[in-house]
Order: C-alpha cells, then structure tokens, then sequence
C-alpha cells in the first residue's frame, strides 16, 4: 500500500499532460454507436427470423425490444459515471425503470405460456443451443465497454462492471430477438450475469487504477 507523501513525490516526478474524458453520456453514446451495428451485423449473419415482420406488428414486442435499447444505454452512462470519482451510487438506479419493462416482457410471456402451454418456447426447456450465439453476440459490447470502464478511475470497480454486463446483456437480448424465433432472453440473462459476476469477482480489483493510501 502506497504512502500519501511517496504517492504525491511519485505524481509530480512523472507528470504528463492529460486529456479529460468527456461526460458519461458522450462516452455511452459512443460505445451505443458501436456496439449497435456490431449487434446488428452478427444478428443479420444468424438470419433474421421468418416470423420478423408479424412480431414487429405487435406492440408488446416492439415495446420490450426498445426497453433493451434503453436500458442498455442507460445501463452504459451509469456505469461510465460510477467510474468518475465522487459519483453518487444512486446513479446505478438510471437503467431500473425501464429493465422493469425488459424484464416484464418474460413475466408476461410466462403467464401467457402457463395458460396456453402450446403459445411458445420460454418455458419449454433452457435452449442451450443457443449459448454459442449468445457468446458471440455479447462478446464486442462487453470487451468494448470493460475497456471504456477502465479508462475510468475506478475506486469500486465491481458495480461499474455489473452495469457494463447489464447493458451488454439487454443489447445481445435485443439482438437475439431479431436472430431466434425462440425467446432466449432469460438464457441471455443468466449466461451474461454468470460471466460478468466471475469477472467482478476475479479482475474487478484489477480495473483500480487509484493507488490505496494509507
């Protein structure tokens, strides 16, 4: 553990000139704009479901595939700005109202499927097929939003990760919607939350760039 005084000595004899990052909301409209195509492209290799054009005719579709959107975003800009030292945590609630609207989508199929079991596929079994497109589809949005958070200084690192997952996540689900008649949202969920809870754990620490004082 660093000293103040040997920190401070240390700061002034390598000292370079710094460029300040922008705001969190320029910085996750950045990886938004890359991690969007990105989707897109590997959800359009998959090929798109035959059945497209009749869910995208339903409003509760749409409406659960624009609250992936939105919470990815948000998920995004709260994560970047937990990584700016004196951020309040409550920041971590921005992405909540709408993955209330994300994941009541499942709730409602749930329901829909309990009462006619013929209706569809969330409850017929866990679709691990689907894992090895699950994989790839949330691979560049996560790389690329870790390596934004480490640009931050993360004093408690771990949070800013779960949200980068969070909004990884909710953008590979929006993604897998357009690719797979079956609804693999919640494998999408478990698989992301698995990964990126391992990660918090194992390099969480690592994504520190503050030294410790004592």
């Amino acid at each position: 553990m660093m000293r103040t005084d040997d920190l401070i000595l240390s700061l002034s004899e390598d000292a370079r000139p710094v460029r300040r990052l922008p705001p969190p909301g320029r910085r996750a409209l950045g990886w938004f704009a890359l991690a969007v195509p990105a989707v897109a492209v590997i959800a359009l290799a998959m090929g798109l479901r035959a059945d497209l054009g009749l869910r995208m005719a339903e409003p509760a579709f749409v409406i659960q595939l624009t609250a992936c959107g939105v919470t990815a975003f948000c998920a995004a800009v709260a994560g970047l700005a937990l990584t700016i030292p004196g951020t309040s945590k409550l920041w971590a609630l921005l992405p909540v109202p709408t993955m209330l609207v994300w994941l009541g989508g499942f709730g409602r199929q749930c329901v829909l499927e309990w009462l006619a079991p013929d209706s569809g596929e969330l409850l017929s079994g866990p679709h691990l097929h689907c894992l090895p497109d699950i994989a790839v589809i949330t691979a560049i949005p996560t790389a690329v939003l870790l390596l934004m958070l480490r640009r931050g200084a993360c004093f408690e690192p771990r949070l800013p990760v779960m949200l980068g997952g969070l909004a990884a996540a909710a953008l590979a689900h929006g993604g897998l919607s357009l690719a797979h008649p079956e609804d693999a949202g919640l494998l999408v969920l478990i698989f992301q939350f698995i990964a990126i809870g391992a990660l918090a754990l194992v390099v969480g620490s690592r994504l520190n760039t503050v030294p410790k004082l004592r």
